[in-house]
This record gives C-alpha cells, structure tokens and sequence, in this order.
C-alpha cells in the first residue's frame, strides 16, 4: 500500500507544473524578464477583517520606480491580474466582483467577499509570470436579511391545543446566505412580527409572542400561544419582508369545553313562537376561547314562566347533535306567555353565556305551506307577527324593510286602517350585518306591505317567516337589484397624467356610479372628452372603451406643445375634477427605462448598474422604490444592485424598480434575472486508481469514489469518460441504476475512435452507473495514464481528471522472422549474410513488449540472445561492451564456451561458431542479426533464434523492482543458397503439368506423356 502511494504521489509531481516563486525571474510575453523582486502586494490600511458584503483592496505596490515609465518593457506588458480563493478563480461562490485598477500611481484590486470563513489569497499573473500567496483575509457575516431567514416549527410539530404554547425556531441569514449564529449580536424581541390567519384571509387570534433567543443548537427561538381553532397559516415578516417558510400551514385544536363560554342561538332568529309549534335552538359547545368543541355535552335546561316566576315542566325536552360542536335543543310550547329559557349544567351549577334567552309563545294560525310572498319586491305575508330578513347573496350588504300592515281586523269591525304599534322603521345598520326585521301588531291582520330600498347591487336572498313559522316552506326568495340612474356628482375622473409626451397616445380612466355609488356599465357612448384651448384641434381623440366594472378608459393624443384643460362630459354633465390640466412636453422631457436581462451563477453573487440602458431626464435621478425577488436578496449601493439567489435555487427571477428625475416623473423597469445551473460539479473523486496491465479492472464492480453533484436532479445531463492510452467501460455485469421518473438513461461512445464513454440520464443515475466504472489499457500498455472526466449540461463544461497507475506484468519476447530466407552472396566474401534491411521485403527483428512505454520505445534492461545452426557457422559483429557476455558454440560440441581471444576492431569484436550467444539490449540483438552471416559447403540449413527476457519487464519506478521469473521465445528458420519455389509458383506449375496430362490422355498418348512429366519433375525443387 506505502508503494501504491508513493507511484501517485511520485505521478502527481511529474505532471504538476513547476511553481514560479517570487525569487525566481519569468519571461514575459515579449521575450524579456521581469524581475518579481519589484511587485509587492498588501492590504489597503492593513485591513484584511471584513463583513460579507464589505469592499476589499489588495494595494499593488511597484517597488522600482523604473518599471513605471511607459517605454519600460514592464509598462508595455498586458497586465491581467487574477485571484484564486480556495481553487476557484475570479468570481466564485467566495468573493465577487473582481476588479483591478492599474491607471496612476494607486494600483489595486478590489474584490467583494461574500462566504464567512478564513481563506488564502493567491494573485496571478500569466503574462508576467507573478504568483503571490502571502495575503489571507478573514469574513464575518453580514446584517440580517428578512426575505433570506428561514422560519419552520420547532421539532417539526405544527398540531397545538388552543392556550397552550408553539415553538417556532427562525435560521437566520444575510443577504448572502451565510448564517448568523449566537455568536453575534441577535435581533431585539420585537424585530420579527408574528400573526395567524384562516386559508381564506381572515385574521386569527394569537397571545403572547414573544422571541426567546438563540437556542443551543443556534437557531433563534419564538414562541405564542395560539387562541383560534382551525386550519390556519403562521406569518412571520420583519420590516414589511415575509421570511422564507412563511406562511407555515398548523392546526389548532380547540381546548377543553367551557360552560360559561357556550352560547345559544335560535334556529329561526327569532325568539317569536307559536303556540304548539316546535321551540328550537342551537347550543354552541366552545371552549375558552370561543372555539367550538366537538362531542356530546350532557347540558340541561328548564323554563320559566316570567309572570310567575315558577318552572314549567317539559315534557318533550330533547337534545341532539347536529354538528361538530353543535347541539339542538328542542321542544313544543304548549301555552301562550312570556317565558325564560335557561341552559346550564346541573352538576357544575353553571349557565351558559347570556345565562337566560327570553321568548315568547303568541296564538297563531300561520301555516307554512300556505302561506306566502309574492309583488315586484316582497309581497303579503299572514297575520300576527312578521319577520323579514334581506341579505345580499355575496355578503357585502343588507337591506331594510318597512313592514306596514295594509288591514286591521277590530272585532266585527271590516274598516282598515293604520295602527300605531303597527308597523316599525328599521334604523340604518352598518354593511356586511345580517338584517332581521320584527314587526309586532296589536291587531289581527292577513296582508303586509313590504317596502325596502337595496342600497348595493347585485344578488339578494330574503326569507320571510311569521314568528317561528317560515314562509314558502322555509324557501328562500331571489331578488336581483341593478344599479341606478348615473349620479354624475359622485363620477369622477380617477386617474389621468399631469405632464404628457407629444404624439404619444395617453390615458384617462373614468368611474361612473348610480347615487349608491354603484358602477355603472354600458355607459361608454355617452362620454365625452372636451379639451378648451385655442389650439385644441391638434388633440385626436378615441372612443372610450367599457372596462366592464363601470370604469372606462378613454384616450387622446397631443401633437402640438402646451397646456391644455381637458373635462370629461357624461350627456353634456361634467365630472369632476373639470377641468384637470395638461401639459404636453417633448419626449426627452420625460426618462425612460428599458426592462433589463442578466445572468448569473446558482452560487455566485453579481452586482449590475439597472441605469446603464435607462435615459434620465436631466441627467438627476431618484430609485424611489423597489420591488424583492423572490428566490434571491437584493441590495442596493447607489444605482447598482447586488443579486444573490437564493441556496440550491436555479431558474427564473426577477424585480421591478422606480426611478424619478429631476421632472418628477416616474418610471418603472423589470429585471429578468436568470439563475443557471452550473456544470456538474465532481464532489468526490478516487485519489488514484491501481490497475494492472492487460486486465480489466477492477474484475468484479467498478472502482468507488465516483460522485458528481447537480441542482436540477430532473434534467438530463451528460457525462463524457475517456482514458488516453485504454478504455473505459461500464462493467457488464447487471447494474442496479436508480432510474428516477423522466431519466432518458444512455451509455454510448461517440466520437470516431470510440475513445469517450457518453453516459447521460439525471444526476442520480449518473452516480449510480458511476459505480460500475472499469478500466482497461491499450495493448501491453503500463505505467501512468490519465482518466478524463467532462461533465456537461446546457450551460458549460466541468473537467476533472484521475490518476492512472498500471502496473507492468511481463510479456514474453517477439521474434519477428519468416520462415525460410533465401541467401545472397556478399560481394568480395564467401560469407553470405542471412538479412538486409535495406534489400529484404521481410523483416527479421527481436522486440519487446515490455519496453513500448519507454521513452522512444528503448529501455537500457538486457535479454539473451541465442543463434544456432545445424550446419555450418555463423558470424556476426558485435560491440566491445558485450564480450563479457559474449559465447560460442562450436562445431562438434554441444557445450556453450565463453570467448577466450578476440580481436577488436573499432570498438567491435566478430563472434564465429556454429552458436553464437550474448547479453543485450534489444537494439545490440537487432544489430546482431543486421551483421550476422553463414558459411557452409551444404547447401541448406536450419536456423534457431532463442531470447530470452532474464525476467525483465517494465521500468516504473525502478526497473530493477521489476522482474518475474525469465520468459524466452524461440523459432527456426530455413536457410537456401537458391531461391525456392513459391507456394503459388507450385501451384501454378502443377496446374499446367496437370492440364498437359490430360490433353495426352484425351490424345491417346498416355505413354509418351508419364514420360514428359518423368522428365520435366527433377528439375524443379518444390517447397511446401
């Protein structure tokens, strides 16, 4: 394991590049050197502590004046200088907005940190070979940032019981994400606001919020005590900003029932009944609080007759549950009076609210289905007692009634009139207040006049009883009330502009309403809009256009310069304001801001000028107001935004800004703002990679450490995998790949040399075929490669690369000869020389697999070279560096001996014998081969080459380390002084012999032709 590591850390520093120092002298891009003695870097006013967000200046200081001067070759160089804060350059996740100024004698660069940490800072400079790493900087957090806290329920528990107590805990963060912890200064009790609300809007009731600080784990705590039951959503917001989080969804239970906190109300609204009918009334079981409780209650009730002061006995006294938390008490009154009912429990001697609910039992013979409403509004009812309820179908208003007898009936007596305790005037009542109106009669009467005036439009619902006794069956009537006559003293112009552009098309809005203030609609034919000027034919005027709510827009156009008086006219009747005043101006008189679009990473920070496509007028503005995104924190330094989105947000944002000028007016822009992912980013990667040559590996699974990381796990992305001298595959085996819903899995090779693995799918299918990476080198490839990784999506490249080790094994040696070589005679020699790379087709070579990756395919590790023949000698020359090895064979002996006596001869010996054998390198035996002749009186001979590697094979790191047990390779090669018949000339030769005998045959020469081919066969010598 010690050596494995020590190969990668020994890989590593042979691929690093060197490291300038600030010792060292760099040439720059024009061929001369800069001293790096004359470049010093610090921090402005030795400040190196700030707050996220905070402007940092790194001080460039040039410590020879002549480096200043413009014709020096310093001055002339393109200065770019770079900063590296944890591995990244430039803008990063750490700092932002990298800038450097190199203009007069106070050079710097200004960077705005923006993480909270201790980091080092390393300066670069390509062009004039500058690496500085002497500065380090330390980042706090900033001031708090409402819209960026993160508010959630203490324990994750969002279920609480009316009165007691919720626990919130809120993550407190800058605008810049980082967290703010109890190590700072926390907010005051009262910073964050805190209320509650149904899902419809309507407001909840909450106690006692109050903030409890930083807890142990960090967080900031608050705590309330919930009072309304139900369904209900938890605002936080601090300084008009909702916290992230909020609304949090919670349910509030109701708490346990309280008697004197029920409440009884009459199912009919009316406390009027008639004799022998069906007394009811609802029982509201509540808690403290006012919450229903739901259950069965075991209440109790009796009646009091109020003239006597004595309790009634009920007979038919009945309780039931008609809801959640409802009960229906019920039961039939059987004598007219004045009564007094009382609810209560028995055992706790407790009433509840309102402690008694008086009613009263009249004689009547009003019938429900019989009796009924009918005229243009409401129409007659039945004698006795009348009630009459109008309300509006969408709860915004009600109406009054008058109700009014129309006749009397006086014992015996037909003569209608008017009593004075006949009918009543309701009073004016508030909106959005259920109106019921009684009328008590003293006299006997069958027909009622019901008079009403609906203030509101719209729908009504009215329902009409006698006493407890519903009218029409208890059915409800419908009324439709449409808006009135147009009231032109309560229309109005609601909005037009004061100052308008010339030739520009411009607005005004009008509000027509009845004398209700109701809108009126369909009105548009009757405005009118009348401009008193002198010059007043050079406004164009259009037809107002119905908004449908009984507002109208109308429009008009200027095109001469001035100031105009414009009323709006409905039939000729003027609306106030008349007039309103206009001035038209030219267009530069007004600014205009253009909507602006801008780019930024998922976990960088960028800070923009809005005003860079705006015109302001005069040059003078004003951002008066602007709006919060959504998933990001914006803060503003002047007329330049700093946007931050928000963590592990990506997609689409944006907000709208005013800005006013010198004139007053107002213009409103939106920033698009387009959060994008960055590449997938390599989160782990294996430190190196052990393999071995040949083999694939790892043999069973793939090698661990693999894991990309990426925000959009729904988009597919891509993963290109190459290796520069093997390839890398997917193991074959069955992987289990978590394949998510919409993953478009695929793993293919497309470039041409089928060189890159193509996985593509969502990052979390990615990772998991990750697992089942494999590796394989080339052909007796070893030594160190280089895995490449790019992991791409729409927006860029991500490259990593991965050590490689392939450990060598040994491969035996190559013979490359042919089988049968003819020979030639050297000139001026009886020698002949078995090859000629210059003359021969054929090659006859030793090689070595093992040495391919050595540095121009030779290595300096030695093999043994043998060369034998059966018959004859062989010679060859050799260099004097070899004869210690150097040994011969020679005729009548099958013993190997060393070389007694030689003679050299510029630097080389000649080895004669019938076996020659030495040690060498690979290039020693090709050279002998080159020079190696035979001699013989026979004409033919077998030629055996034997090598052997010694057990040598590769040379990383020591090639000493690397050696096997000696692995030898041997062939045998015919040697002819003539040169032989080919295998095609044979054929060829056989095929005419072949034909010529059966012409014969066909001939009837049989004899004379087994003579021709006797005679023709020995002169011809055929090798198979």
């Amino acid at each position: 394991m010690i050596r494995i590591s020590c190969l990668v850390l020994g890989f590593l520093l042979w691929i690093s590049p060197p490291v300038p120092s600030l010792a060292d002298e760099s040439p720059g891009v024009y061929g001369c050197k800069m001293p790096l003695h004359s470049v010093a870097f610090g921090w402005l006013d030795d400040k190196n502590a700030f707050q996220a967000g905070d402007t940092a200046i790194i001080k460039i200081k040039i410590l020879d004046d002549s480096c200043r001067s413009r014709n020096s070759s310093f001055s002339k160089k393109p200065m770019n200088f770079s900063l590296i804060i944890n591995g990244k350059k430039g803008n990063s996740s750490y700092i932002s907005g990298v800038h450097q100024y190199l203009d007069g004698d106070l050079w710097n660069i200004s960077f705005t940190p923006i993480r909270v940490g201790q980091f080092p800072v390393v300066i670069t400079d390509e062009n004039i070979g500058i690496l500085d790493s002497s500065l380090h900087f330390t980042v706090t957090t900033g001031h708090i940032y409402p819209p960026a806290c993160m508010v959630s329920w203490m324990n994750f528990f969002m279920e609480f019981v009316a009165g007691t107590k919720a626990y919130l805990f809120l993550v407190l963060k800058d605008a810049f994400g980082n967290n703010i912890s109890s190590e700072t200064d926390g907010p005051s009790g009262d910073f964050f606001m805190v209320s509650a609300s149904y899902e419809n809007g309507s407001t909840a009731d909450l106690l006692d919020v109050k903030s409890n600080g930083w807890n142990e784990l960090g967080y900031f705590g608050m705590e309330f005590v919930p009072k309304t039951a139900g369904n209900l959503l938890l605002h936080v917001h601090c300084n008009n900003r909702t916290l992230r989080g909020s609304p949090l969804p919670f349910i509030v239970k109701p708490g346990l029932m309280n008697i004197t906190s029920s409440q009884g109300e009459w199912k009919y609204r009316t406390n009027f009944f008639q004799v022998f009918s069906k007394l009811e009334i609802f029982i509201y079981q509540k808690d403290q609080f006012g919450n229903l409780v739901p259950g069965f209650y075991p209440f109790d009730a009796r009646v009091v007759e109020k003239a006597t002061n004595l309790s009634i006995p009920i007979a038919d006294l009945f309780f039931e549950e008609v809801a959640q938390g409802t009960q229906l008490l019920s039961f039939v009154v059987s004598e007219p009076g004045e009564f007094m009912l009382i609810i209560f429990d028995a055992k706790l001697h407790e009433s509840i609210w309102n402690m008694t609910y008086d009613f009263s039992v009249f004689i009547g013979y009003c019938h429900e289905s019989n009796s009924f409403a009918n005229g243009s509004g409401l129409a007659s009812s039945v004698a006795e007692r009348i009630h009459v309820e109008i309300i509006s179908e969408n709860g915004t208003s009600n109406v009054l009634p008058i109700v009014i007898p129309l006749q009397t009936l006086i014992e015996h007596s037909n003569v209608a009139h008017q009593s004075d305790g006949s009918a009543r005037w309701a009073p004016a009542l508030p909106a959005n207040e259920k109106q019921t109106i009684i009328v008590n009669s003293t006299a006997r009467a069958s027909d009622f006049n019901v008079t009403y005036t609906p203030k509101k439009s719209g729908d009504y619902k009215i329902w009409i009883s006698c006493g407890n006794i519903p009218v029409n069956d208890g059915n409800l009537y419908m009324m439709k009330a449409s808006p009135g006559l147009v009231d032109t003293s309560l229309s109005s112009v609601l909005r037009f502009a004061s100052d308008v552009k010339r030739n520009a098309k411009n607005e005004v809005l009008v509000q027509i309403v009845d004398s209700y203030c109701n809108p009126v609609s369909s009105k548009q034919t009757k405005l009118n809009l009348q401009v008193y000027s002198v010059n007043s034919s050079s406004f164009i005027k259009w037809d107002f256009l119905n908004n449908d709510d009984g507002s109208y827009t109308g429009y008009y156009m200027a095109r001469d310069l001035g100031s105009y008086n414009i009323c709006i006219l409905f039939e000729g009747k003027h609306l106030s304001p008349c007039p309103f005043g206009v001035h038209v101006y030219e267009r530069e008189y007004f600014s205009e801001v253009t909507n602006d679009s801008i780019y930024v990473w998922e976990d960088e920070s960028l800070a923009f000028d809005v005003l860079l496509n705006d015109y302001i007028a005069g040059g003078t503005f004003n951002i008066i107001e602007f709006s919060i995104p959504f998933h990001g924190s914006l803060l503003q330094y002047g007329q330049l935004f700093r946007y931050t989105p928000y963590q592990g947000f990506f997609g689409k944002d944006s907000f709208s800004y005013t800005i006013s000028d010198v004139n007053k007016n107002v213009a409103t822009a939106v920033v698009l703002i387009s959060v994008l992912c960055k590449p997938p980013q390599f989160v782990s990667l294996p430190v190196g990679l052990y393999v071995i040559e040949d083999i694939i590996s790892p043999k069973f699974g793939g090698f661990p450490g693999f894991e990309i990381m990426y925000s959009d796990v729904k988009q597919n992305i891509s993963l290109a995998i190459r290796a520069q001298s093997g390839n890398v595959f997917l193991s074959p085996m069955q992987m289990q790949l978590q394949q998510t819903k919409g993953s478009l899995f695929s793993a293919i090779r497309e470039d041409r040399a089928r060189k890159d693995l193509v996985i593509s799918g969502h990052v979390e299918t990615i990772n998991s075929a990750l697992q089942f990476v494999q590796y394989l080198g080339n052909e007796n490839f070893y030594g160190n490669d280089i895995i490449t990784l790019h992991a791409m999506n729409e927006n860029g490249v991500q490259e990593a690369r991965v050590p490689v080790f392939v450990e060598p094994i040994n491969d035996p040696p190559i013979i490359s000869a042919p089988k049968f070589i003819s020979l030639a005679r050297k000139e001026g020699n009886n020698r002949l020389q078995i090859y000629d790379k210059q003359r021969d087709a054929f090659e006859f070579l030793i090689m070595d697999s093992d040495i391919f990756n050595f540095v121009g395919n030779k290595s300096h590790f030695r093999v043994m070279l043998s060369m034998e023949v059966n018959d004859g000698t062989i010679s060859t020359t050799l260099p004097v560096s070899l004869v210690s090895t150097a040994e011969l064979k020679i005729e009548g002996s099958n013993q190997w001996q060393p070389l007694q006596t030689y003679v050299t001869i510029s630097n080389h010996f000649v080895l004669k014998g019938k076996g020659i054998r030495f040690h060498g390198s690979i290039g020693d035996c090709n050279n002998a081969i080159q020079w190696l002749f035979y001699q013989s009186t026979e004409s033919d001979a077998a030629l055996t080459v034997t090598v052997n590697d010694l057990g040598n094979h590769g040379c990383y790191p020591d090639c000493l380390e690397m050696m096997s047990l000696p692995l030898y390779n041997e062939v045998t090669v015919n040697l002819f002084k003539r040169r032989p018949v080919s295998q095609m000339e044979a054929l060829v030769l056989g095929s005419a012999i072949m034909v010529e005998i059966i012409m014969m045959l066909l001939l009837g020469g049989k004899t004379q032709s087994t003579k021709l081919a006797t005679s023709i066969t020995p002169k011809f010598d055929i090798q198979k």
